[in-house]
């Protein structure tokens, strides 16, 4: 499976980021996740690259997604 092309451009209508500051208290632990863990587990693909073959497979899930999703649904 190969690494799914980083893609950092939000669509115009589809982004949530400028409707979500207004969704979530400062406290909530959404707003916490998106403010200090999605940037460190952002921080670890270049190492999460080494998992996948550059050049053979259709396109993986995004790993940092999912390694967010694993570790935002434990509790």
């Amino acid at each position: 499976m190969s690494l799914p092309a980083v893609d950092s451009q939000p669509t115009l209508f589809g982004s949530i980021a400028s409707v979500a500051r207004d969704l979530f208290a400062e406290d909530d632990r959404y707003r916490l996740f998106a403010r200090k863990v999605w940037p460190v587990l952002a921080g670890t693909r270049a190492e999460l690259e080494k998992c996948y073959c550059s050049d053979n497979g259709r396109p993986g899930i995004e790993p940092v997604v999912l390694l967010a999703g694993t570790i935002h649904l434990k509790k």
